[in-house]
This record gives structure tokens, sequence and C-alpha cells, in this order.
């Protein structure tokens, strides 16, 4: 008698890869029964894994047209990543299936920025740096502060214009290269931001000081605001002082 574990796998790998993986020592009755009763919950399941994906990415949907989404999901649930994803991660992976597809690249950056949207609302949390803390601070203390990006932070480059329905945050700067969402507090926000941002964040994707961040940005800065980029970042609650 096969133990409950292996049942699953076996079950899970019969809904996954069909009849020829079924062990048919673990139900009663006929095969044909058998195979009829697990077609019908492979229906139930493909339908949930496609209302997953609708509203995971309504902003995609409603850009590419309910049809041409649908039939992108449909594809999509039958690659291994879905297969072996819960219906709460299933559009996980769904933006890097779309860049070997002929969507335009603007809907591509949606996807990812629909995804990170979803990470930041569940990701765990912790206080954000602010300007009030870092204009207490004196100034030695301040350059050396240890910082990193806040859990709930997320960064998606872009590689086209911003699809219609995000084009309104473009206004923030005048030629986004990314998206930085943000939840400093109960609140998931986009922002657009500028290379110099963008070369920021990316130095706080791994433990970093403002010391650091300062220089990087004072070297970059043309104009009369170098440190601008440090300043948003933490202003938006973008960081957070390592312990």
């Amino acid at each position: 008698m096969p133990s409950l574990a292996d049942a699953q796998r076996n079950f899970i790998a019969t809904v996954n890869e069909g009849p020829g993986a079924l062990d048919a020592g673990l139900f009663a009755g006929t095969p044909e029964r058998v195979i009829l009763g697990l077609k019908a919950h492979t229906n139930t399941i493909s339908h949930a894994r496609l209302v997953a994906l609708e509203e995971s990415f309504p902003l995609t949907r409603g850009e590419m047209g309910e049809t041409p989404f649908n039939a992108l999901c449909r594809d999509y649930v039958e690659t291994t990543p879905a297969k072996t994803s819960d219906l709460a991660h299933i559009g996980r992976h769904f933006g890097s299936f779309l860049q070997n597809s002929s969507i335009p690249a603007a809907i591509r950056d949606l996807a990812t920025i629909e995804w990170a949207w979803l990470e930041s609302y569940h990701a765990a949390d912790r206080t954000p740096l602010t300007l009030e803390a870092v204009s207490a601070m004196a100034e030695a203390d301040l350059l050396a502060l240890p910082i990193l990006l806040h859990p709930a932070t997320r960064l998606c480059v872009l590689h086209a214009p911003l699809a219609a329905s995000l084009a309104h945050l473009a206004s923030e700067t005048d030629m986004p290269q990314a998206i930085l969402v943000v939840r400093p507090e109960a609140e998931v926000r986009l922002l657009a931001i500028d290379a110099r941002t963008l070369q920021c964040v990316e130095k706080c994707l791994h433990p970093n000081t403002i010391g650091n961040l300062l220089a990087l940005a004072s070297e970059q800065g043309e104009d009369t605001d170098p440190i601008g980029p440090v300043l948003t970042l933490i202003g938006t609650g973008a960081l957070v002082a390592m312990e």
C-alpha cells in the first residue's frame, strides 16, 4: 500500500501528465470510471488556474482583450512552472513566459509590474527609513548607516514606454527607466524612476550605506539636485536601516 505522500504525488502527476502516469491501484472501480473522474477534477483545476491568472493580471487582461489573454493563459497553465505552483503563486513565472511570446514589450512589462504589485502587497513588513530619521542623525552616522531595500520593495526595469493603463505614471519623470513598487505602510504604490534612481536602487539590492549611495548619485548628478535619487528612495519608504 503506497504512503499518503506517494499517493498524492501520483495523483498530482496524473492530473499534470495524463492517464499514463496513473497508478490504478490507488482507486476503486474500473480504469475507465477512474479516468472519467480525474478528467472532471482536472477540468476544475484548469478552470481555477485560469481564474487565478485573470484575477492576478487584470490590467494586462484589459490591455490585451479577453480572448487573446485567455488563449495565452491556456498555453501558460500547461507549462511546468504553472503546473507545479499553487493558485496563490501561479502567476509567478507568467512574466518570464511572456518574454518568449510575440506580444508587445509594454504588455510584458505590465504583467511583470502587476505581479510585483502582488508580491509587494504580501511581503513582510519592516519600519522604513524616513527623511525625519535621517535628518536627526549626525553626518558621520548617516554616511555610515547600512541600508537595504524594504522587503516589500520591487524593481521592474522597463523595456518599452508604459502601457496605456500606467501611462499616467510617466509624468512623474521625463524618461522612466523602471517602475519602483513600494509599500511603506499599508498601501502599495507605483513610482516611475529615471536612470539615476534606477542605479541607486540596484545598489540597494545588496547591503550598502547611505554614504555610498550619496557618492554614486553625486557622481552621476548633472543638475542642481545630485542627491535627489537618494532622497526619493528614502521619501517613498523604499529603504530600511539594517540592524
